[in-house]
């Protein structure tokens, strides 16, 4: 049956869309941006774009559908309500669209230590929308990934950026435990989550195949041991507004913290063997690795 990615023109959405085709006999995609449809189409889904709000027209791509992947979000945002909206209002919108058409079953990635509780808006809208998936009476999984990353990922990015500045730049002490994962495992978690059958309702945990200090994450991406500037989430934010690129505390608060899997192991239960660091990063980066 039919597997729907909705907010599918992301990082993992392209790729999740290439894996749910490997095991679903019909993938479609739903982006808000008609410019964002054809590398979709190239990977052979059938693509619908409009308004999320438009719960009718939601529920119209979703008719007949089995699954639903919900990979809409963010997490550079410039106010609270921005943050309920990319991450509350949007899964509350998809799972009525879900409801009433019929949908069975419904993915949504989350992101460790997401809680209703948690100061940070980020974790706590993510936080919100876990309960309600999990409360949808849909067959529910919510994948928390580590930070995702792969050719075009704003944060790996940013991250070989600040490595490779004399002295590097770190946010945070240096010593959080980072575990990073690569988008193509996270897209085949997704899609053998989808072809299982019987899945359990529940939260589970991704992360990479190696955990690392975010010192050592630094050396690795400019290839070799370098002096290092720490800088706390608040001070990172002041920095930032003096490039004329604002990056949210809520954000810079996530890189300064942990991260890793809070959660049973989603690639042990589903059999995805996870790509080895070094390899992911090369596939991801190409010859500017090292």
């Amino acid at each position: 049956m039919p597997v729907v990615v909705v907010g599918a023109s992301g990082l993992i959405g392209q790729r999740a869309v290439a894996a749910f085709g490997r095991v679903s006999p019909e993938v479609r995609a739903f982006v808000r941006r008609p410019e964002a449809a054809a590398p979709l189409r190239a990977l052979g889904a059938k693509v619908a774009t409009g308004w999320l709000g438009d719960v009718d027209n939601l529920a119209t791509v979703f008719s007949r559908a089995h699954t639903v992947c919900h990979l809409v979000g963010g997490l550079n945002l410039p106010t609270e309500e921005a943050y309920r909206e990319q991450n509350l209002t949007s899964v509350e919108l998809s799972l009525r669209a879900a409801e009433q058409a019929g949908v069975e079953r419904f993915l949504f990635v989350s992101y460790p230590g997401a809680s209703p509780d948690s100061p940070n808006p980020y974790l706590r809208f993510k936080g919100l929308a876990e309960e309600a998936v999990l409360e949808s009476g849909l067959e529910a999984v919510v994948l928390r990934c580590t930070h995702v990353f792969g050719t075009g990922s704003e944060w790996l990015a940013s991250s070989v950026q600040q490595a490779r500045r004399f002295p590097a730049v770190v946010v945070g002490t240096g010593r959080q435990v980072l575990a990073p994962v690569f988008v193509d495992d996270v897209a085949s978690v997704l899609a053998a989550a989808d072809d299982r059958r019987g899945v359990k309702d529940g939260i589970r945990g991704l992360e990479g195949p190696e955990r690392l200090t975010a010192d050592a994450w630094s050396d690795l991406l400019a290839g070799r041991v370098r002096r290092k500037l720490h800088v706390a989430a608040s001070a990172a934010q002041r920095l930032s507004k003096l490039t004329g690129r604002t990056t949210s505390l809520p954000l810079l608060e996530i890189l300064a913290a942990d991260s890793v899997a809070d959660a049973p192991d989603a690639a042990a239960e589903f059999a995805v063997e996870r790509t080895p660091l070094t390899e992911s990063l090369a596939r991801s980066l190409g010859d500017r690795t090292g």
